[in-house]
């Protein structure tokens, strides 16, 4: 849970408003870029919103999927364009709001962080000939 209190205080995550049931799970959406790569500034109305985001809540049946993908919550995620309903759950005087995606876990595509992880797993086949990853034991010097 620590992971997703660092993510939450790096991007000023608002609190979910509730916690998803079944296998969904709940992102927010990381802001769109604002500068080009070649440095021109990207306006409002044609900035592209990211297919990326911070997993910040799951449901039980979501959590053995995450679980069997090395997924936690905290993990930056990948998912589709068009992935989840979008509820805004926070406003600002300024105008501009928060909101989070709610979809299924079979929306999401991948996590960069399970990235890092996956070096201290491997990958086995258990009695019911289906893969799983198993910590990789270290050995004693």
């Amino acid at each position: 849970m620590e992971h997703l209190a660092k993510r939450i205080k790096q991007y000023g995550i608002p609190r979910p408003p509730y916690l998803p049931q079944g296998s969904n799970v709940l992102i927010f959406r990381l802001p769109s870029e604002t500068i080009s790569a070649g440095g021109i500034i990207v306006p409002e109305e044609h900035q592209e919103p990211k297919p990326m985001g911070v997993l910040i809540g799951a449901g039980l049946a979501a959590r053995d999927v995450m679980e069997s993908s090395l997924i936690q919550l905290g993990d930056i995620v990948w998912f589709g364009r068009f992935a989840g309903w979008e509820k805004e759950i926070q406003r600002d005087p300024m105008g501009t709001g928060k909101s989070i995606l709610q979809m299924k876990i079979a929306d999401v595509l991948g996590s960069c962080d399970a990235l890092e992880r996956f070096d201290s797993y491997e990958i086995k086949t258990n009695d019911k000939s289906q893969h799983v990853f198993i910590p990789k034991t270290r050995k004693a010097a």
